[in-house]
């Protein structure tokens, strides 16, 4: 576990000294921003319910799936594991509103891997691309300081496991399974 901590240290530590460069700062923090409250996941998975059909029914697993994983992630896993943030730890500055919940999994990227992934199974064409999109929101937050690369790789397996549970769930329900 230390060599982890030590990792993820060292790599916030490079970020923070090596890699500003301010348009890439500035689209890290509107590809972040794009993920406060699951906002972008959230208006897609009601774009979807409306379009009715098929689409209904991605849409409101993509829903259950987000609430499944805001649920166990900031119930659950931050308040009891409380991991400090990069910048509180190491007092780095940063350029967008101090995050006020702990660091540990990321929940941008946790929602953002539960949606994609949601999609995903529900056999969406641009699978691919929205789970790119995800992995881009993870970078975002380290790129950021806000997060730790242990707690975005541990968000997209909270995301992932939080949409192959709901699905799952469906799939017994209806009798697919």
């Amino acid at each position: 576990m230390e060599f982890i901590l030590r990792f993820d240290d060292k790599i916030i530590k490079f970020i923070d000294r090596n890699m500003h460069y301010k348009i890439l700062e500035k689209i890290m923090r509107f590809i972040s921003a794009l993920g406060n409250n699951g906002a972008v996941w959230i208006c897609m998975a009601v774009g979807l319910i409306a379009a009715g059909g098929e689409k209904r029914k991605a849409g409101l697993l993509m829903l259950g799936s987000l609430a499944a994983e805001a649920s166990v992630c900031n119930l659950v896993i931050k308040p009891t594991v409380g991991r400090i943030r990069p910048n509180d730890a190491h007092g780095l500055v940063i350029s967008i509103d101090r995050p006020e919940d702990y660091s540990f999994p990321s929940g941008h990227t946790a929602a953002s891997f539960a949606a994609a992934y949601s999609l995903c199974l529900s056999g969406c064409k641009h699978g691919a691309e929205l789970m790119c999109a995800a992995a881009l929101m993870g970078f975002s937050r380290i790129y950021l300081l806000v997060h730790y690369p242990m707690d975005v790789l541990a968000g997209a397996g909270l995301g992932m496991a939080s949409a192959l549970s709901v699905h799952k769930i469906y799939r017994k329900k209806v009798g697919k399974d």
